[in-house]
């Protein structure tokens, strides 16, 4: 299977350059931003056709939630208008492309788990450019795989745990949210769950969240116990936590559609916490910056 990954530098980008790279089946051509600009479609065209890939993985995004309420049209230029070229200029060569979308694409009004048959409605720039850009996906090839994930953390880039932890070395006093609930989503189990759809030969939108739910707060408590790290930290709400952007309350991902087609390969959260900070443990404690 040949495959072009977009966004290769990000943490799900990195994610899916380690494990493909090690697939014989699979032959990976990887660019970074500044390799290949999905913004630039002409370019993007001119690619595709000299590779003539069988699947085009997109992890380019702008994932800024605050500051696109600030850059709402570079937001829209990346998710949305990035997206549709990607999506375009790989159904010019008849490829399959694969979009990674959010649960930020849901107000939280609800209080159970949202499932792909739930209606999306975007309180933020970052979600309505998601939205849009699953939209531009499906509109510009039919040959497409959009999976929704959530409060995704890796081995790769910055996320919330590295933000704690490196807060926690320093003595800082963490004030984390606890009236925010969803699911932390392991990259590395949303590599994995991508690669077992591309093999069945998978179209259409799926929910690719690990399972459970817990909130901000809770879910960092879980990373200073797994750690064994002491952190001072202290639970706030919402409202005591002002952001620029408006975050839904509830936002848990229910995988539906894998589960019914007997394809979902995503564990429980805490399991895939564990696993995470068992593999990652050293180079967590370690980490400078």
């Amino acid at each position: 299977m040949k495959i072009i990954l977009l966004g290769k530098s990000g943490q799900l980008g990195k994610e899916f350059e380690n494990y493909l790279g090690k697939l014989e089946e699979v032959e990976i051509f990887s660019f970074s931003h500044s390799e290949l600009d999905i913004t630039n479609l002409d370019l993007l065209i001119k690619v595709f056709k000299d590779l003539t890939p069988d699947v085009v993985i997109n992890c380019a995004a702008y994932t800024k939630v605050d500051l696109a309420e600030e850059e709402k049209d570079f937001a829209y230029r990346v998710n949305i208008i990035g997206a549709k070229n990607v999506s375009f200029a790989s159904n010019s060569v008849k490829s399959k492309v694969v979009l990674f979308s959010t649960d930020y694409v849901f107000d939280g009004a609800k209080e159970r788990p949202y499932t792909e048959l739930d209606a999306p409605n975007p309180i933020s720039i970052y979600g309505m450019s998601k939205y849009f850009g699953e939209i531009m996906t499906k509109t510009y090839n039919p040959n497409h795989l959009i999976l929704r994930i959530s409060w995704l953390y890796g081995a790769y880039g910055n996320n919330f745990i590295k933000t704690i932890i490196r807060k926690a070395k320093q003595r800082e006093n963490l004030k984390i949210v606890n009236d925010q609930t969803g699911v932390p989503t392991y990259a590395y189990d949303v590599v994995l769950q991508t690669w077992k759809l591309l093999v069945k030969n998978q179209v259409g939108l799926f929910h690719s969240s690990n399972i459970g739910e817990t909130n901000w707060f809770e879910f960092a408590k879980k990373v200073f116990e797994l750690l064994k790290l002491n952190a001072n930290t202290q639970p706030i709400s919402t409202d005591e936590y002002p952001s620029k952007a408006k975050r839904p309350k509830y936002s848990v991902l229910e995988n539906y559609f894998l589960k019914i087609e007997g394809l979902n390969v995503m564990r429980n959260w805490e399991d895939a916490l564990k696993d995470f900070i068992e593999t990652h443990r050293k180079e967590l404690l370690n980490r400078r910056s």
